[in-house]
């Protein structure tokens, strides 16, 4: 799954790649002529696997990309990209992610996934290195979904499946329009039960989309989606010996607290695209959230959070085509807007009944971004990439809750953030690239909880600040043929101010993260993928990650970590797959992860075991006229092997692991009417 299956045509006989095109560098650009390492998911093979209640069972196999947590559905899935994210106790830190255009990052950096529904993936394109000349606020990358179109033959369709530990999952969609208009609903409801003791979650989804073309010059899409989980509970992380004997079980005080969330949330979103003649391609959208959100952490003091958070945002975006600006290419100027508002609460959790209110506070980011872009041609095989961009965040609290002092206040923070790039093409098919970029990352509203007031975390913790990287790669893309594809990369990423995550005495092993800085790291990394097809019938992918990363000087009261690797990130990484696709209509698929150990804390004295877990299935494909009929059953972990799914990283009192799924056995089915052709946007 590291690299896309090719489009090929055929011409006289001749066998041609049609070309890849992506859109995680916010231009629409050949793959080619991007100065940067980019993965293309398919999401039709996403569905063929038949794996799609978390992202981060549909991200295996991108090379630079560790994703953990796929089975608690409290904390959200877990990403690593290049290292960037792996200090996160839940959501995704350092990483932007985009879905048909819209925002799903926050303008603090944080972002949450569980929203997006999988089953209606059309594409994902995964732009891993410095991102913030494109993004602002995301240090590792780009994680850009499209879902299917609404304009195109009228379809309906029916997907159920069902596993092991109680898991059901059910989604229908419903599409209808012409070429130049049409309307997409789906519908989706996730329940399971959970390998380990308190891990029930129900999940509840409904989504629309809408598409229309006026005319060849304007496309303009909407979006609608509604989320509610009515129940997600949290078994919490165990230490080394509680994982080994009894991985099933959930952390002790998060039974007696009750520990897990709940929240409901609406996004609305729409966007205009307009072609003009003489002056290239304006693109502006406008989109909004509103999240409400209740947690029971496995703590007393402060031990439940609720909030109701409104999300909103403006992009506005022109690009010039060629001969603009005296520049052969094309030149791109943008503007972000963001905004958002938080009404926060903190509540003492009595065994799982809220108590007194200890924190009250209205927090409020806005974040603006100018950025400007140049694509030149220096040649029929040269192209140069150069990008800057300016960002201004603010952070403003209100304190509501006074008692104990009025700690309103706010921080400020600006930030350049300027990339190169340079792309050769010595023969077709073949393309190296070299690139220089900076980013940066600021705190989140969550990881700038005050240490100082650990019962409630009023106000903010005044001493973080925002971490930066610069960042030098060099890469290879080749396309040969339609049978051989491959992709090496290797970078140094230098990370001043990291921001790494502590525990406090006061809620040693609950599982409640505060944040500091760390003075300076360093990262270098090797990623390579490759694609081959064996016969018509059988292809090969294999991807490998090198990751070596470490503290430079980090000096802290807990020690002097400096020459100690990164925690949550293994050295070694290896995803290989062996599928095959049959004439008449049968698919069978063997992945292989390779996960090396991983240190599980910054003192580099705890350490997750690595492991290998080989999972497989099988199916097949059925057309009768305007119907067709996919069935799939699969085995997942099929040599019962033991590992963690998750590593909270520097947990307190040693409750880093979180045990992964034994053997679990899948099957569903796949009922659709209609066209199965629908046109990407």
């Amino acid at each position: 799954m590291a690299l896309p299956s090719v489009p090929v045509v055929a011409t006289g006989g001749q066998v041609e790649l049609e070309p890849v095109t992506v859109r995680a560098a916010r231009t629409e650009t050949a793959l080619a002529d991007v100065p940067a390492a980019v993965t293309v998911i398919d999401g039709d093979e996403l569905r063929r696997g038949g794996r799609l209640t978390s992202l981060a069972e549909v991200l295996v196999g991108v090379p630079g990309l560790f994703v953990q947590n796929a089975t608690n559905f409290a904390q959200d899935a877990r990403i690593a990209l290049r290292g960037f994210g792996a200090r996160s106790a839940f959501g995704i830190r350092g990483v932007a992610i985009v879905v048909d255009g819209i925002p799903h990052t926050l303008p603090d950096g944080q972002a949450q996934v569980d929203s997006i529904d999988l089953a209606e993936i059309e594409r994902i394109e995964i732009l891993r290195g410095p991102a913030s000349a494109l993004y602002g606020n995301a240090a590792g990358g780009v994680i850009r979904i499209t879902t299917r179109s609404a304009a195109g033959a009228a379809t309906a369709g029916v997907r159920q499946s069902a596993g092991e530990f109680g898991l059901l999952d059910t989604h229908a969609s419903l599409a209808a329009g012409g070429s130049r208009a049409g309307v997409r609903l789906s519908l989706g409801r996730l329940e399971s039960d959970g390998f380990r003791r308190h891990a029930r979650a129900e999940q509840y989804r409904a989504n629309a989309r809408f598409d229309l073309e006026p005319g060849p010059a304007t496309r303009i899409r909407a979006h609608a989606g509604y989320f509610e989980t009515p129940i997600e509970r949290d078994p919490g992380a165990l230490t080394a010996e509680q994982a080994r004997a009894a991985p099933r079980m959930a952390n002790p005080a998060n039974v007696r607290f009750d520990a897990g969330e709940l929240l409901e949330q609406w996004r609305f979103g729409a966007g205009l695209d307009h072609r003009f003649a003489d002056i290239g391609r304006l693109h502006v959208a406008a989109f909004g959230y509103l999240r409400d959100f209740e947690n029971r952490l496995p703590f007393a003091d402060g031990g439940q959070v609720t909030f109701e958070r409104a999300f909103s945002g403006l992009d506005l975006r022109q690009e010039l085509g060629t001969g603009r600006l005296g520049l052969a290419g094309q030149a791109t100027f943008g503007i972000d807007y963001r905004r958002q508002d938080d009404d926060r609460r903190r509540f003492d959790n009595l065994d799982g009944i809220r108590g007194p209110r200890v924190l009250d506070q209205q927090e409020q980011v806005t974040a603006l971004g100018v950025y400007f872009q140049q694509r030149a041609r220096l040649g029929p095989d040269w192209t140069l990439a150069v990008g800057v961009r300016y960002d201004e965040v603010e952070l403003d609290v209100d304190d509501r809750f006074v008692v104990d002092g009025d700690e309103s206040g706010s921080r400020n923070w600006s930030e350049w953030s300027p990339d190169a790039g340079l792309t050769w093409r010595p023969a077709p098919g073949l393309s190296v690239y070299a690139s220089v970029g900076t980013s940066f990352q600021t705190p989140t509203t969550t990881e700038l909880a005050n240490p100082e007031d650990p019962g409630s975390g009023g106000g903010f913790n005044r001493a973080l600040q925002p971490q930066t990287a610069r960042n030098v790669e060099l890469g290879v893309r080749t396309e040969p043929s339609a049978r051989l594809r491959w992709e090496a990369s290797v970078f140094r990423a230098r990370i001043d101010d990291a921001i790494t995550s502590f525990e406090v005495l006061e809620f040693s092993g609950t599982g409640r993260d505060f944040f500091r800085n760390a003075g300076r790291s360093t990262r270098y990394g090797v990623e390579t993928a490759v694609r081959l097809l064996v016969t018509e019938t059988i292809e090969v992918t294999a991807a490998y990650s090198h990751s070596d990363f470490e503290f430079d000087r980090f000096e802290t009261p807990d020690g002097d970590f400096g020459g100690n690797r990164l925690p949550g990130v293994p050295r070694h990484l290896v995803d290989a797959g062996l599928a095959w696709h049959g004439a008449a209509g049968g698919f069978a698929r063997l992945n292989l992860r390779t996960v090396g150990d991983l240190y599980a804390d910054n003192a580099n004295t705890a350490e997750s075991d690595g492991y290998t877990r080989v999972d497989v299935g099988i199916g097949r494909d059925w057309r009768v006229h305007a119907w067709s009929v996919r069935a799939f059953v699969g085995i997942d972990n099929l040599f019962d092997t033991r590992y963690n799914d998750n590593v909270r990283v520097n947990a307190f009192g040693g409750r880093f692991f979180e045990p992964g799924p034994g053997r679990a056995v899948r099957a569903g089915i796949d009922v659709r009417w209609g066209g199965s052709d629908r046109r990407r946007s």
